[in-house]
This record gives C-alpha cells, structure tokens and sequence, in this order.
C-alpha cells in the first residue's frame, strides 16, 4: 500500500516537473526574441489546457485501449479527430483572446478565423508535448513489457530444471535400490555398506541438490560415491578406472548434470554381462574449461539406440539441462566403437554465476 502511494506521488510528481519543463523552455524560447518572457509565459501558460487535455486523453485512454491491443484504425481515427478538435480549439482561444491582449497592433486578430496555416500551426503546438509523453510512455511500457517476459522466461526456465531435477531423484534411486536388491539375494555382507552408500546420496540430493550450483569438487564426490555403490554389486566382474584433473576447486556446475552419464556407463556396460566388462571415467577441469568423459564396453549386438531411446530418461533430462544451463557453452558426443561406447562432455565454466 505504501509503495502504490509512494509510486502515484512519483508519478504526479514526474508530470508536474514535465509540465513546468515546457512551460519554461518555451517562454525562454520565444521570450528571447524581443526579451517579452513575463508575456510570453502567460501565453503559454493560458494556452496549456488545450496542450493537457490531448495528452492525458491519448496516454490514458487511446493508448491503453486502441494501441496496445494493436487496434491501429480505431486509435487513428480518434486520434485524428481529437487532433482536429483541439487545434480547433486553441486556433480559436489565440484569435479570441491573445491576439486582442498582446498583438492588438499587428493585427493578426483580422485574419479568419478558420485560416488553415493557422489551424495547422495550433496542431503542431499542441502535439509536441503529446508525441513527447507518447515516446516517454511507449519507452516505459515495452521496458516493462521486456522486463514481464524475462521475468516470464526465467520463471519458466527454473520451473522446468526443478521439473527435471526431481526426474534424476526417483530414477536414481530407482536404480540404486535394484543394486541393493541384487545383494541381497546374494545375502552379500557389504549389503549395510550399499544402505550407508545410498543414505549419503539421499542427505546430498535432499540438502545439497536444492542449491542452484555445487563445486564440481563435490559432484565428483557423489560420482565417486555412485561407483562405490556399483562396485558392491558387480565386484571383480567389472574393471573401473577413474581419473581427476581440477586446477579449481571454487569452479561450479549445477548438482547432479554428470551423474546420468555415469548411470548409463553401468547400464549399457555391465548390466549386459559382458565378460570382462569396463568403465572408464575421465574428469578435467582446466581454466575453466570442463571435459568430461565416460567410457564403457558394450556388447557386439548393443547399438547406440539404447542409449538414446525414449526410456533413457536421465540422458534426456540431462541434454535439456544443458542446453538451459549452458546455451553455445556445450558440446555433448556420443561416440559408438564395435566394443565400447564413448560420451564425450565439454562446457565452458567461465561465464556461470550464482
């Protein structure tokens, strides 16, 4: 409430300054001809009603309604007709009453009172100041207007990565638990480790995750965590090598956007039993440069259509938030070899911020 009162006081304010900027510059303007400044502002100042009245009809009423809709007739044609209205008007007031008080000697009071050049003078008198307040009050409606769909967008844009961040949690999870599962059966011991593994995962998708950006420090961690928990479920069958370069610690990367590919690693690479079965992982991060790589076997018969199909949702969910995160700042490979597959992630760091 004190804010609408404060915004309406400013705004009265900035029209009043308005109004007495035209009154001044123009008694300065014409005064300066024969140094007649007292009289000249007494003609401008009698003469602003009919200055006034175009104004706040076409900026409050005619803009409003005919121009923003995009209703261009109507808002021509009634603007045509104020215009004929009041130049009418002042051409009238000038002959009737200023041409008598100041310029009785010269004469001007006998031309017709319908003379054209006059009439047309009086309009251009008029609309200066309303195409002025016009320009002003365009300016600040499509600034307003700019700033409405930016806000818009970026509502949109955090709407839809908190949509695809809640994807990764039940996917992941589901995953986890299917390795959970599997030891069980197994009644493996390092089942208890699998449930700690997962509890930490959970406490960092449940706190961590909810901040817009982690270092990539932690989310190599949670990665590392990940292959842990997968080296509990396939044990010997499976050969992981894992590697990390960071000149950085500080650099950002929002939570959980390398995880998916590590999930698919394990998916297309060791859930097919392939005998002597790899994974390979490659982090580096150099000058702010990020390059990610994971490297897995595959199958003779697996082809990369596995990998991209409708099903994969964590490998869809990701690209989508790389191209919200990092627009022309990404470069995602996905390389199919006879035995292996290779994703390949590059992202330039540089210009992220909190």
């Amino acid at each position: 409430m004190i804010g609408k009162v404060f915004n309406s006081k400013s705004r009265i304010a900035h029209h009043i300054l308005f109004w007495l900027g035209y009154i001044l510059f123009y008694t300065i303007f014409w005064g300066s001809y024969e140094g007649n400044y007292w009289e000249q502002f007494l003609q401008v100042s009698f003469l602003m009603p009919w200055k006034i009245i175009p104004t706040y009809i076409t900026l409050y009423y005619l803009m409003p309604k005919y121009l923003y809709p995009q209703k261009m007739g109507m808002f021509i044609l009634l603007s045509v007709i104020l215009a004929i209205s009041v130049s009418i008007i002042d051409r009238y007031m000038t002959w009737r009453f200023l041409y008598r008080w100041f310029y009785w000697e010269e004469g001007h009071w006998k031309d017709p009172i319908w003379y054209f050049p006059k009439i047309l003078n009086s309009l251009l008198r008029i609309y200066t100041p309303v195409f002025l307040a016009m320009a002003i009050k365009l300016q600040r409606f499509y600034y307003k207007k700019e700033q409405i769909n930016k806000t818009l967008e970026k509502e949109k844009i955090e709407t839809e990565l908190k949509f695809l961040k809640a994807q990764i949690h039940p996917h992941f999870l589901f995953n986890t638990l299917n390795s959970i599962y599997s030891l069980s059966l197994k009644k493996s011991a390092e089942t208890p480790d699998a449930v700690l593994g997962l509890s930490k995962f959970l406490d960092y998708m449940l706190y961590e995750c909810n901040d817009k950006f982690i270092t990539v420090e932690r989310e190599w961690e949670q990665l590392m965590n990940l292959v842990e928990l997968e080296k509990l479920r396939y044990g010997d069958d499976l050969t992981i090598s894992t590697k990390l370069i960071n000149d950085n610690n500080e650099s950002l990367i929002p939570p959980l956007l390398l995880l998916p590919f590590v999930e698919n690693a394990f998916k297309h690479g060791a859930d097919n039993l392939i005998s002597d079965s790899w994974i390979n992982i490659d982090l580096r991060l150099e000058n702010q440069k990020l390059q990610f790589m994971v490297e897995n076997s595959k199958a003779p018969s697996q082809t990369s259509e596995g990998l991209d199909s409708d099903k994969n949702i964590g490998l869809k969910n990701v690209k989508r938030r790389l191209v919200l995160f990092f627009p022309d700042k990404h470069e995602l490979k996905i390389l199919e070899e006879p035995d292996s597959f290779l994703v390949k992630l590059e992202i330039d760091l540089s210009d992220l911020s909190t």
